[in-house]
């Protein structure tokens, strides 16, 4: 967890006025800098930046904070990435606090800088093709067969592992990195008789950014002819970093930093599966597409886009696995923040093969192409696996075993309006009235909600029992009281027990809830989230890890978890409890910009024109503090 003095340290030390001036155009206006608004459309300033302050606001759209607000926006990063981000930028070594929890100490950054080490290993090694001497030659053949252009191979950062044992790690040890490090970071390994040898050999290797200059971990493609013929026979054509401190692949997405511009340009973007997919499309000028790394696509993976755009078009191959692979994402996505909608390419065909069919007109190509919406692609999923067609309709039998698969999963959309509409397009792809799926969606509901009560029962008395040892006691020592924290942040809090990886991703990369609320509280949520996300499919870990992460803040955080889950039996929804706060907490922050502008409009030596301005914004703020207390969202 990084220290609340590093953080206070990087906000202080990174310039607002620099940071924003790579993105939006700034002009002095006073006291301040004004520019277009990056996170919504308009022709005449409302986008103010504060040098002395670290802040902005915009008085169009409501966006507003601090240097570490508005990476996270821009860049659709979590606090803690955002931190590490401009830290990196002004060379502030971060100080991390000890966690309490079990495991061996991890120098993040001294995993991101293995990876660039190896990513500038990779680099020059793919440049000795030029030379076109032994596998360097194959190599090169391979990228002129893919079509590979220098500009692409420079914008991604694609280098090359060469087929040489011991490389790779020479280079490491040249610079520093020691042993433990190297095996944490995931590109070198140990043998069972002690030796190391590295995970990429023989491969075309895709760096993953995280941002525009950090490198969390790699993919590698087997460049045919490289490898000794046994060997590649036996070898996967793509080999991935494992998970790591610094990359989670659930998390993670390709190609985002490099398309995070055309992204926010057209309020939509493609997600396809493979590296030379996104690289593809963009060689031919779609710049909107990014991929999942080497795992399906998650719902971190979806919060992460609705960070960026409203619109996520899921590229899929037209067979029988793409078909497939696009039923499952219902489940992912059914509480997406973001349209998210599946569109099939010609049998035989992925979207590389499509980008170079179509070449320039790519982009047009793919507009074109119908967008299925995913409850469809789900319901005749199910009805496939079932052996039936859109010819052969099912029998009663059959349907209602259709209908209760497709009740449960649509149980599990959160919002009413929402699960509304699918209940609609659902029943009428069924041939079936809206309230028999309701009825069959009532009865799923009172099933989960039972099992989730008996479930939470005995996590509780475990946590107590435990927390009633003198360890238990003495943990509860720490840098403030739980109960001096304000009532929003204990809602919060509250609020993050009970909805848990759901919220706590949601909530670490919301800028004003991380710059509104408590250090403590970010704090929570920061490890929480890691916790979850070490094992997010091991409930039984989550539940032990849960325990014992309260157990080291001490009673009082177990007491408010107990209170949590009573007021979830008390019936209070905690959904609307957090939207509430937000709402609570953007009023307060509106207000504080309001007695700024007032006092500069009382104190401030200003000029006709430049009170006529600051009047407007007072006004502004006003209308936007009202639309707050009646509950509307900005």
């Amino acid at each position: 967890m990084i220290s609340q003095e590093s953080i206070e340290r990087v906000k202080t030390s990174a310039n607002i006025v620099e940071v924003v001036s790579e993105t939006v155009k700034l002009r002095r206006a006073g006291m301040y800098y004004s520019g277009l608004c990056p996170f919504h459309s308009e022709r005449s300033p409302s986008f103010f930046v504060r040098e002395s302050t670290n802040s902005y606001h915009c008085y169009g759209c409501g966006a507003s904070g601090s240097v570490i607000s508005f990476v996270m926006a821009m860049r659709a990063m979590t606090f803690p990435d955002a931190v590490e981000y401009l830290a990196s930028r002004s060379g502030i070594e971060l100080k991390h606090e000890n966690t309490k929890r079990a495991g061996p100490s991890v120098d993040r950054e001294k995993l991101f800088d293995v990876c660039r080490i190896a990513h500038l290993f990779f680099r020059k090694s793919l440049l000795q093709v030029k030379n076109g001497q032994g596998e360097f030659k194959k190599v090169g053949e391979y990228l002129k067969k893919r079509g590979l252009s220098a500009d692409a191979i420079n914008e991604f950062g694609i280098g090359y592992s060469p087929n040489q044992r011991g490389v790779l790690i020479e280079v490491l040890k040249q610079n520093g990195i020691k042993e433990e490090v190297m095996l944490q970071s995931g590109l070198v390994r140990r043998r069972e008789n002690g030796d190391l040898y590295e995970l990429f050999r023989g491969r075309l290797i895709f760096p993953i950014f995280v941002d525009s200059k950090r490198i969390a971990g790699f993919g590698g493609r087997l460049v045919p002819g490289v490898m000794e013929p046994a060997y590649e026979a036996q070898s996967p054509k793509y080999v991935n970093s494992p998970e790591t401190p610094i990359y989670q692949k659930s998390r993670t997405i390709f190609g985002l930093p490099q398309a995070m511009s055309a992204i926010r340009e057209l309020g939509e973007v493609y997600l396809v599966e493979g590296y030379m997919d996104v690289v593809g499309l963009s060689m031919r000028g779609v710049h909107n597409v990014v991929a999942c790394c080497g795992t399906a696509m998650t719902e971190q993976h979806v919060k992460r886009l609705a960070g960026v755009c409203n619109r996520v078009h899921l590229l899929f191959d037209g067979d029988g696995a793409g078909r497939g692979a696009a039923a499952k994402s219902f489940n992912v996505a059914r509480n997406a923040e973001i349209d998210v909608t599946a569109c099939f390419l010609p049998d035989g065909v992925d979207p590389d093969d499509f980008a170079s069919q179509h070449g320039e007109g790519a982009g047009q190509a793919l507009r074109e192409l119908p967008k299925a919406e995913l409850i469809d692609v789900y319901v005749d999923g199910l009805l496939s696996r079932y052996g039936c067609s859109e010819s052969e309709k099912p029998g009663p039998n059959l349907l209602g075993k259709v209908c209760d698969e497709v009740a449960k999963a649509l149980a599990g959309v959160e919002r009413e309006v929402v699960r509304s509409g699918l209940i609609t397009r659902a029943a009428r792809r069924l041939g079936v009235e809206n309230k028999q799926l309701e009825k069959l969606i009532g009865g799923a509901s009172t099933k989960t909600k039972g099992a989730t009560t008996v479930e939470k029962a005995p996590v509780e008395a475990k946590a107590s029992a435990q927390l009633a040892t003198p360890e238990g006691r003495k943990a509860s020592a720490g840098p403030r009281e739980l109960q001096s924290l304000p009532r929003l942040d204990l809602d919060i809090l509250r609020c993050v027990m009970v909805m848990k990886g759901e919220l706590v991703q949601s909530l670490l990369k919301t800028p004003e809830m991380c710059e509104g609320l408590q250090p403590e509280t970010i704090r929570f949520a920061t490890v929480f989230g890691e916790l979850l996300g070490e094992r997010p499919d091991d409930e039984e870990y989550q539940r032990r890890a849960t325990k014992e992460l309260l157990q080291s803040l001490g009673p009082p955080w177990v007491a408010l978890w107990k209170e949590a889950y009573k007021m979830v039996e008390a019936g209070v929804t905690m959904r609307d409890l957090y939207q509430g706060s937000v709402i609570a907490l953007r009023r307060e922050k509106l207000k504080g910009l309001l007695a700024e502008c007032q006092k500069e409009l009382l104190e401030g030596d200003l000029g006709p024109e430049d009170q006529l301005q600051v009047s407007e914004r007072i006004r502004t703020l006003k209308n936007q503090i009202d639309s707050c207390a009646r509950g509307v969202d900005l």
